[in-house]
């Protein structure tokens, strides 16, 4: 049976996923080898930092309107690149592909996360737990004001202060990681308290959206 009161904040991490456990007290991380792992966690909601909904060719609306909604962080939401883009085997086989079918190339980035976007990709759709979440979206939205980059230490003591979070029992390797999974959390709850948003704030059916 699963706990309503509790949810699950996931991001990608160094030798699978990491999760934030949040039941309404402290905050439990656990690292997951694959995401069919993190499924069998008992939470009510599963918020996640990875695509979900694959476009075929155009710009997915989310990720424009998200790159928008983060300000001076809009660097930090890459646009996800089509399905058969991922689908390709080198870099630059997805490269190509891309530029013909929306005249951008992909980040190496973009490409180094194929394997994590389309696994989740398959085991998603029958699970309706899972939630796409973008952690800087949901950082600015906590804030109210666009915060300095995670990659530096006044970066990660803000975040640390906004979710009253102690960091000091994660590896430090895990610290960037842990912020986000916690931030996906705290998305988590306001889903499950049915006060969430999303972007697009008009999706249309089927359509994929970042909520915060």
């Amino acid at each position: 049976m699963t706990h309503a009161s509790r949810v699950a904040g996931v991001d990608g991490c160094k030798g699978g996923w990491l999760a934030a456990l949040d039941g309404g007290g402290e905050v439990e991380f656990q690292v997951h080898r694959d995401f069919r792992s993190v499924l069998s966690l008992d939470a009510s909601i599963i918020g996640v930092d990875i695509p979900i909904g694959l476009p075929h060719s155009e710009p997915r609306r989310a990720d424009l309107l998200a790159r928008t909604f983060v300000g001076p962080r809009w660097q930090s939401v890459f646009v996800t690149p089509p399905r058969a883009v991922l689908e390709a085997e080198t870099h630059a086989d997805a490269t190509a592909l891309c530029v013909k079918l929306t005249g951008k190339g992909v980040s190496q980035q973009a490409f180094a996360l194929r394997m994590r976007i389309l696994e989740v990709d398959e085991l998603a759709s029958g699970d309706r737990r899972v939630v796409e979440v973008h952690p800087e979206v949901s950082f600015r939205a906590l804030a109210g004001r666009p915060l300095p980059s995670k990659h530096t230490p006044e970066g990660k003591s803000a975040r640390r202060e906004l979710l009253g979070l102690d960091t000091a029992a994660v590896r430090p390797a895990l610290e960037k990681d842990a912020l986000d999974a916690a931030i996906v959390a705290w998305t988590a709850n306001r889903i499950a308290a049915g006060v969430a948003e999303t972007l697009p704030d008009n999706p249309q059916p089927g359509e994929p959206t970042i909520t915060y």
